[in-house]
């Protein structure tokens, strides 16, 4: 790496002196994000730069690929699952966030391409707007998560139960390359043709880079697939005070592929969210929420979700627990952090058969440690989203931030927790280091073959080094 002076102003050269700093404090805030894995050893980086377009942001790469000064990438900080590679501090860390134009509404390929760093609240709020919709509406942090980290990570999203997760929703991406080359994939590729289509013209690149944490390149631009907006809604709620009742109707909910959203509460989620329910014994929640252009489409939908729920022996419940969770879907988040407090994450998927035996194991770790926990203000909440043909299992481990005692428990309690998803047959749509010793660290083959990408693509592994387990040098 370069004079870390030369270099700011080499910067400060590309993007303007007011979209680069080297100032202590900034450098620390820009350390962090929503995960509590750097709350105890915080190692800022050398330089925070904000490009304002793409021509800048190749630059940047240019110049660092030329130094070896690795890169590290950043959207809205919402992040959860300790994936900033080795935190190395003679780096620069690129602010996506002025990156956040709309590029293009395009009805005749019912697409829409957006910069990185533009929110996911914005994003939707402008769709709808003009008519039209998201299919995925974004990560449940949407007001400040941005479009590109959403991609990165492989996020889990509102609507991902019809949907999927974000990257089966994405069509095209525009990437920077480590040596500062622009990659367009999909149709795309033809320089004549739209970005209407992924699998097209060769191999699937577009898939590259989804989940690889920008460690092949950064994703500059993002297109996905739109819908006409969905003026009709519909919402329902059912607890349950056994679990394999609970289940099945959880499982037929799911299989279906008719509601947009359909969370499962477990107990300890039962207790943290809806003590109301929980005194009256029930031990499972369960929700839904459909959508769609006319309201007998909406109705038909509710019509068999709540068939099924009966048929299983769900007591109704209020709408609304349903309904607020939807309607205010970005504001979740804060409100709970205002509430609770901080917490981690232990998101990953499983079977949707597998869903009950995974839950039982992690709520049974949960019970033994709960005295612990008490002593030390830790507790947990865990529910299920269904997505698609699987269930995302998701425990969040709240603690107090100003407690070391409460985020070391935290942290080893959020570990254990992975461990037992991934042993009970789970895998991890978000890639990140709570997973890396169940997942690719126990796949050699996956891990050489990601690693023989990297070198071809990033011979000087600026990119993010040492995410996904690739080494952080050669």
């Amino acid at each position: 790496m370069q004079n870390t002076q030369a270099l700011v102003q080499e910067l400060a050269r590309i993007v303007g002196p007011e979209y680069v700093t080297d100032d202590y404090w900034a450098r620390c805030s820009y350390s962090m994000d929503s995960g509590m894995f750097e709350l105890l050893d915080a190692k800022p980086p050398a330089v925070v730069v904000r490009p304002g377009s793409i021509e800048e942001l190749q630059e940047i790469v240019r110049i660092a690929n030329k130094t070896k000064t690795p890169i590290y990438v950043r959207g809205g900080g919402t992040s959860g699952a300790g994936t900033r590679g080795t935190r190395i501090q003679e780096s620069i860390l690129i602010d996506m966030t002025r990156l956040n134009r709309i590029v293009e509404i395009d009805e005749e390929s019912l697409t829409v391409t957006a910069e990185a760093g533009i929110t996911w609240g914005r994003l939707n709020a402008e769709l709808e707007r003009r008519g039209w919709r998201l299919g995925v509406k974004g990560p449940y942090s949407g007001y400040a998560a941005c479009l590109g980290g959403g991609v990165a990570y492989n996020s889990v999203a509102y609507a991902s139960t019809r949907y999927g997760l974000i990257a089966e929703e994405v069509i095209s991406l525009k990437v920077i390359l480590p040596n500062g080359d622009i990659l367009v994939t999909g149709t795309a590729t033809n320089p004549n043709a739209k970005r209407y289509y992924r699998y097209a013209n060769g191999p699937d690149l577009t898939g590259l880079f989804i989940g690889s944490l920008g460690v092949f390149g950064i994703i500059a631009e993002v297109t996905l697939r739109m819908y006409p907006k969905a003026d009709y809604s519909a919402y329902g709620a059912y607890a349950f005070k056994d679990y394999q009742r609970a289940h099945a109707c959880y499982y037929d909910w799911l299989k279906h592929w008719i509601a947009e959203d359909v969370a499962w509460y477990f107990e300890d989620g039962v207790s943290v969210m809806t003590p109301e329910l929980y005194e009256q014994g029930y031990v499972s929640l369960l929700t839904y929420v459909v959508e769609d252009v006319t309201e007998d489409l909406v109705n038909a939908r509710k019509k068999l979700l709540d068939e099924i729920a009966l048929r299983h022996g769900g007591a109704p419940q209020s709408p609304e627990y349903a309904s607020q969770g939807w309607i205010y879907k970005f504001e979740l988040l804060p409100r709970w952090a205002g509430k609770i407090g901080m917490w981690q994450w232990t998101c990953h998927l499983q079977s949707a058969g597998g869903t009950l035996r995974a839950l039982k194991a992690i709520l049974g770790y949960i019970k033994s440690r709960k005295r612990e926990m008490d002593q030390k203000k830790v507790y947990s909440a865990t529910v299920s989203v269904a997505e698609r043909n699987c269930g995302h299992i998701s425990t969040s481990v709240y603690y107090d931030q100003g407690n070391p005692e409460s985020v070391k428990l935290a942290i080893e309690i959020a570990k254990e927790i992975a461990r037992i998803g991934m042993e009970a047959g789970g895998s991890t749509y978000k890639p990140g280091e709570l997973w890396y010793p169940y997942t690719i660290l126990r796949n050699p083959v996956y891990r050489e073959t990601l690693i023989k990408i990297k070198k071809a693509l990033d011979p000087n592994n600026i990119m993010n080094p040492g995410a996904l387990t690739i080494p952080d040098k050669w």
